[in-house]
C-alpha cells in the first residue's frame, strides 16, 4: 500500500511541472512565508504492528534564502490506530530548480495512544515539495518518529497546501 502512495505521489510530481510551467515563468514560486496544508497518508506502527491510513493538517513558516530554505512547522495527525499526533519540526531544504525543493526535517513529537496515554518522541525525515504556482504546492514526505517506551513508526505522506 505504501509503495502505491509514493508512486501516486511520483506521477503527480512528475506530470505537474509541464502545466506549471507557464504559471511559474509569469507569477514565480516563492518558498517564503506562511503556509498551510493537509496531509494523507500511510503510518506503519509497532503500536498495534500494523499499516494503517493517517490524514492531518499542519501550519508552518519558511524563509527563501537563496539556494536554501528554512522553516518550521506545527502539525496535527490523526489515524485509525491512535488517537492523535502533535508534532514540531524544523526543517532545511535545497532548491534545485526554481519551483522544487528537497528537505530534511527534525523536531518534536508527542503521540496520544489508547487509553488517554501519551508518548513523546522525536521526529525525522525527508521530503520533496514543487511548488505548481506562487502560493500552491505539493509535496511527499517519509518520516521515522521514535517514542517513549519504545515504540516507533514510519510515516510515507502526500500533501497539498498554500501559502500566503
Amino acid at each position: 500500500m505504501r509503495m502505491i502512495m509514493v508512486a501516486a505521489a511520483a506521477a503527480l510530481v512528475a506530470a505537474t511541472p509541464a502545466a506549471a510551467q507557464d504559471t511559474t515563468a509569469e507569477t514565480g514560486t516563492t518558498f517564503t512565508g506562511p503556509r498551510v496544508g493537509v496531509n494523507l497518508g500511510f503510518a506503519d506502527d509497532d503500536v498495534f504492528g500494523t499499516e494503517t491510513f493517517t490524514y492531518g493538517v499542519e501550519a508552518g513558516y519558511d524563509a527563501d534564502l537563496g539556494g536554501a530554505v528554512v522553516g518550521g512547522s506545527v502539525e496535527l495527525q490523526d489515524s485509525k490506530d491512535t488517537d492523535r499526533e502533535i508534532a514540531l519540526t524544523a526543517r532545511v531544504g535545497a532548491k534545485p530548480s526554481p519551483n522544487f525543493l528537497v528537505y530534511g526535517l527534525a523536531g518534536y513529537t508527542n503521540l496520544k495512544v489508547f487509553d488517554g496515554l501519551k508518548l513523546d518522541g522525536y521526529r525525522v525525515g525527508a521530503g520533496i515539495e514543487f511548488g505548481f504556482n506562487r502560493n500552491g504546492f505539493a509535496k511527499v514526505e517519509q518520516r521515522y518518529s521514535n517514542y517513549e517506551l519504545g515504540v516507533d513508526g514510519f510515516q510515507t505522506v502526500v500533501g497539498v497546501g498554500v501559502r500566503f
